[in-house]
């Protein structure tokens, strides 16, 4: 049958390319971006370690519900800014407390279990990263250690995941 016409290939070719054109394919965001925040739990507090380059400060942090993530802006249920102490500066943020900050929201009730906690550096720059509340919860750490995708991480191994060097 010479006059067969194959139609496959160039179906295929179409979406292929309308799949690409949409955004719309398995992989990760930024493969390169291997940074990791990290949470603990002390007491009834949740001590989150943001990652910081030693010539960064942290200026504002934001908490979003994240449970609530199918929403186009889920709601921010606790922020702070102005941090005054070295450990606030350096990335140590006490969630729903006033310790550390200028400026801060009341603690929300009740609590979302999953957390986005974004940040904003002096620059305006930052990054945010969704925390399960119940994993940091059943971590087993040991002290100065913090719960992260990747396993315990002190706060010194939290940040050195940062390519310091890079000039932007």
């Amino acid at each position: 049958m010479p006059n067969r016409r194959r139609v496959a290939p160039p179906v295929l070719l179409f979406t292929a390319v309308a799949l690409l054109a949409s955004g719309c394919f398995l992989g990760p965001s930024d493969p390169a971006d291997t940074t990791l925040v990290g949470a603990r739990v002390e007491g009834e507090t949740i001590v989150v370690k943001i990652p910081l380059c030693p010539s960064d400060e942290l200026r504002r942090v934001e908490v979003m519900d994240w449970d609530k993530a199918e929403d186009t802006n889920p709601p921010i249920v606790w922020w702070a800014s102005g941090p005054r102490t070295a450990s606030a500066k350096r990335g140590v943020v006490r969630l729903w407390s006033a310790e550390g900050f200028d400026r801060h929201a009341a603690t929300p009730a009740p609590v979302p279990r999953t957390l986005d906690v974004a940040y904003l550096d002096p620059r305006g720059e930052g990054r945010d990263y969704v925390v399960s509340l119940p994993a940091v919860a059943a971590a087993k750490l040991k002290p100065g250690q913090y719960w992260t995708d990747d396993g315990p991480r002190t706060a010194a191994q939290i940040d050195a995941r940062l390519d310091c060097h890079t000039v932007t």
